[in-house]
């Protein structure tokens, strides 16, 4: 096979695996999901008054970062970028 067309099914996959991870966590519960947004705050910031703070924009941030991944992948499969 060529090297475009292996990349190309590279990139379909991780297009499927990426769409399957999204469901996935779409799939959680809202206090299970904060919980993971939480976990992550906690990383970064350390009092818990900071933490109440950042949690929403973390969440935010994670859907747009991933939705930001998937339209890239997605691009780079249509157009060949």
């Amino acid at each position: 096979m060529q090297k475009k067309t292996v990349l190309r099914i590279i990139i379909l996959a991780l297009i499927i695996m990426w769409i399957v991870m999204t469901f996935g966590l779409s799939n959680q519960k809202g206090e299970e999901s904060s919980n993971l947004s939480r976990e992550i705050a906690k990383v970064i910031v350390e009092e818990e008054e900071k933490v109440n703070i950042i949690e929403p924009y973390i969440r935010k941030l994670a859907h747009l970062s991933e939705y930001a991944v998937r339209r890239n992948a997605f691009f780079e499969f249509i157009f060949d970028l």
